[in-house]
């Protein structure tokens, strides 16, 4: 039987700017704190439970990406890279 671990993470808004090349975080914003996730939640699965709890609108379906790159869970936009939300595990801060 696969350990599924149960994380908690903290959910922020991102203000980034652009230099040309790529993105950088210049402010974050607590959106809500104590999100429970599964080691096992996919990323579609990810998605519809941030939709589920309106954290993203229907209109980001197909628009968004996500970036793992532990303990970040970045939501960003597909197109240009730009990140907008990301979970931070709070168990690494």
């Amino acid at each position: 039987m696969m350990n599924d671990e149960i994380r908690s993470y903290k959910l922020v808004s991102i203000d980034a700017w652009h230099d040309g090349e790529g993105w950088y975080w210049n402010n974050q914003h607590e959106v809500e704190a104590g999100v429970c996730l599964a080691d096992s939640t996919t990323t579609r699965q990810l998605f519809k439970f941030m939709r589920r709890n309106g954290w993203l609108t229907d209109y980001s379906k197909g628009r968004i990406r996500l970036d793992d790159c532990w303990p970040y869970l970045t939501i960003e936009d597909r197109n240009t890279g730009e990140p907008l939300l990301c979970l931070i595990c709070e168990e690494e801060q």
